[in-house]
């Protein structure tokens, strides 16, 4: 059974309703919304907003000297190399490392230098050990890139398996200085 109400009787049916004009701006704005943003993932994808870099450890040594007062010095040299794996190329202008017990000496490579899309830059790092008990296994690594539109800094992350070490190398130089301090 219906009732008939008559405030319902004069409402308009269309009332609120998108009128043509609004459904197409609807649709042009939201085209232009993917548009956006297909245009943004494939600036993030080619390294334009931000390097693309990673990396991947070739090898390590780690070697003991002792200071003026007898104390062993802990230095490691690790062989790291730097992949763009952007669509644009990069400029390295400088690079830099910290890590709690470790601090970068030299980056082995005369700088800047340009990573050209897919390419590789073999660097040569030589960190001191300053603190076995608190230092990671490897040096967080952060380059500073420029390109035509302004200079960035970057870390540049292992790719997934650069790190193959049963042993790393820090481990292994503070263990070899611990032995030699133990045999003196």
């Amino acid at each position: 059974m219906v009732m008939s109400n008559p405030v319902l009787a004069q409402w308009d049916a269309k009332a609120g309703a998108l009128t043509p004009r609004d459904r197409r701006r609807f649709a042009a704005a939201g085209c232009a919304g993917l548009v956006l943003v297909v245009a943004g993932l494939i600036a993030w994808d080619s390294g334009a907003v931000a390097p693309r870099l990673s990396a991947f450890s070739s090898g390590h040594r780690g070697q003991t000297r002792t200071d003026g007062l007898g104390r062993p010095d802990v230095l490691v040299e690790e062989e790291r190399t730097v992949v763009n794996d952007g669509r644009l190329p990069v400029t390295v202008t400088a690079v830099s490392g910290s890590s709690p017990g470790l601090r970068l000496r030299s980056a082995g490579v005369r700088l800047p230098q340009v990573i050209e899309p897919g390419k590789k830059l073999t660097l040569t790092l030589a960190y001191a050990v300053t603190d076995c008990g608190t230092a990671p296994e490897v040096i967080d690594l952060r380059v500073r890139v420029e390109r035509w539109w302004g200079t960035a800094e970057t870390d540049v992350p292992f790719a997934e398996d650069g790190l193959r070490w049963i042993t790393g190398p820090v481990t292994s130089a503070c263990e070899f200085a611990e032995s030699r301090m133990e045999g003196r």
